[in-house]
């Protein structure tokens, strides 16, 4: 392999730890050397535009001349995938369930709050324009962007790279929710290495994610 080809690949995951902590950053309002909510966009929707770009446009950019239209349609798909999918949803319902029985979790991810309709429909459709707005971004970032660089730098054992950044991640939330995010990283990655695509992941986890926003309005 080149050696430049590497490098390229070094400064690509580079780019991707540093997206995913100047995006935490900056949706923390961390004053740390600088404001980093200066970098923060977002629109009264939900829509976090900060996010997007960091995490979906320019990773898009940087690696346009790999991109294959198959990453994002249902033509590499064997007939097990679908049920897979299935079980994979069911699952993740299955864990928002258990939110109630994880001190944690539950602390973190209160219900019962909103006592209107109104509220509960306002809350719901703004949190579906959030998930929407990052979600394609982070299983892209991860996925796609972060798979195809971390196997140039180490083949196949380079993918242990995604689910140890997505655990790292998320222990600035709670540390059943990083354990979670590492077991179905490992899944998810592995399959989008055997497919080559992402679709999956992310109806996978914007499953998950609707589920969380019902539990939440609930």
């Amino acid at each position: 392999m080149r050696p430049g080809k590497k490098t390229y690949a070094v400064l690509m995951v580079l780019y991707a730890i540093a997206a995913l902590t100047v995006d935490s950053l900056s949706t923390l309002h961390v004053r740390w050397l600088i404001d980093w909510s200066r970098l923060y966009w977002a629109f009264p929707s939900g829509f976090e535009a900060s996010t997007c770009i960091l995490w979906l446009v320019i990773p898009v950019l940087l690696m346009v001349r790999h991109l294959e239209i198959d990453f994002f349609t249902f033509r590499r798909w064997e007939k097990s995938d679908y049920w897979l999918l299935l079980i994979f949803m069911a699952l993740g319902v299955l864990g928002i369930c258990l939110i109630k029985f994880i001190p944690e979790l539950n602390a973190y991810y209160p219900s019962g709050r909103f006592t209107s309709s109104r509220a509960r429909w306002q809350y719901g459709l703004h949190q579906t324009v959030w998930v929407l707005s990052w979600l394609i971004g982070w299983e892209f970032l991860h996925r796609v962007f972060l798979l195809r660089y971390a196997r140039i730098l180490a083949g196949t054992a380079g993918l242990a790279i995604i689910p140890l950044i997505e655990f790292l991640f998320h222990l600035q939330k709670t540390l059943p929710e990083a354990f979670g995010a590492l077991l179905l990283s490992v899944v998810l990655t592995w399959w989008s290495y055997k497919r080559k695509n992402v679709l999956l992941p992310m109806i996978t986890h914007f499953s998950i994610e609707i589920s969380l926003v019902i539990y939440c309005i609930l």
